[in-house]
């Protein structure tokens, strides 16, 4: 299980190589992913701008800090599943954490 970290409001992007049963994806075989943990549920078809693929489908990009409603100080446990042609329910991938942080600025104009 891989762990990300996210800053609230921040829009920093954190990367996840898909495994499926222990073995990386096939190159552009997969053609859509979820994200679900416990209070959200982000996808790569209705969410682009917060998930969204490498060139080659096969690192998933993921923007959880921009995520509505997230919460700071909170670690979220996430499953992913994918799609391909040969599926129309999904496969189950990979399972990742998320702590969710604040990070302070100085406000610019």
């Amino acid at each position: 299980m891989e762990r990300l970290t996210a800053y609230v409001g921040r829009d920093n992007e954190e990367r996840l190589q898909l495994l499926q049963n222990g073995s990386l994806v096939a190159e552009s075989a997969v053609t859509r992913a979820v994200l679900r943990a416990s209070s959200f549920c982000i996808d790569t078809v209705d969410d682009p701008t917060l998930i969204y693929f490498d060139a080659n489908n096969t690192i998933l990009c993921v923007k959880a800090g921009l995520i509505p409603g997230i919460v700071a100080k909170r670690l979220y446990v996430g499953h992913i599943t994918i799609w391909d042609a040969n599926t129309t329910v999904g496969y189950a991938c990979d399972s990742v954490e998320i702590y969710i942080q604040e990070w302070s600025v100085c406000e610019v104009s």
